[in-house]
């Protein structure tokens, strides 16, 4: 029997999955991105549509509720997330600080050569 709860999270798993669909056809995102993202949310909805199975897994791992499971994963994933965004705000900084400073040599040496 499925409750409120579970009709509240499809409808957000098919939306997430409509939305990643979405953002790799206007090419915001790569094959490799997509391909996780459907991943993800359709582990999410296999989650909210059968609980059960992740209960077993949950003791299976020692974790005395499954929401204890599921904090520890999410906790996981941010960290991963917060850690990948962050590499690529410094590759991004580095690029940017390289960029000006070849601009600003280039504008001293135009103004040089005057």
């Amino acid at each position: 029997m499925i409750i409120g709860i579970q009709v509240t999270g499809i409808i957000f798993c098919f939306s997430m999955i409509y939305f990643a669909i979405l953002h790799f056809k206007r090419r915001e995102i790569n094959l490799v991105e997509i391909c996780v993202w459907l991943l993800v949310w359709i582990f999410a909805l296999v989650a909210v549509l059968f609980p059960d199975i992740l209960k077993t897994f949950a003791r299976s791992f020692l974790f005395a509720r499954l929401f204890d499971m599921m904090v520890v994963g999410a906790i996981i994933v941010v960290m991963v997330m917060t850690t990948r965004s962050y590499v690529g705000v410094r590759k991004i900084e580095k690029k940017l600080e390289e960029l000006v400073r070849k601009a600003a040599l280039n504008e001293v040496d135009i103004k040089n050569k005057k």
